[in-house]
């Protein structure tokens, strides 16, 4: 037995809308430099025509995968994304993946050889 077409259809407006709204709050996080689709194993959740990368969200957990901010310890990175998400997906666990650094200062020269 399948599920019918207006169910399915507002299912997938519901998961819409809650992947932009988790996207916005983890983009607006000061330790954020940005979301980030991951490598091999894609952290994104895929909708008709789109997808929205750096946020998967599933029945009982939602995986966020980020560009940290230089000189931002990793756990308050990930206090304050679970602060921004927790409350859009209430009763659901936060996964943070910090999977690369922004780096805001030139990284020194290399020394001639």
């Amino acid at each position: 037995m399948s599920t019918p077409p207006s169910v399915a259809a507002a299912e997938v407006l519901v998961e819409a809308g809650t992947a932009d709204a988790i996207a916005a709050a983890v983009a607006a996080c000061p330790a954020v430099n940005s979301l980030h689709g991951g490598g091999l194993r894609r952290t994104a959740t895929y909708l008709p025509g789109r997808m929205v990368e750096g946020v998967h969200v599933d029945e009982d957990r939602v995986r966020v995968s980020v560009v940290a901010v230089q000189e931002v310890p990793v756990g308050v990175v990930a206090e304050q994304i679970r602060a921004a998400v927790a409350p859009l997906v209430p009763g659901r666990a936060v996964d943070v993946h910090i999977a690369d650094l922004h780096l805001t200062e030139p990284s020194p020269a290399t020394p001639p050889a």
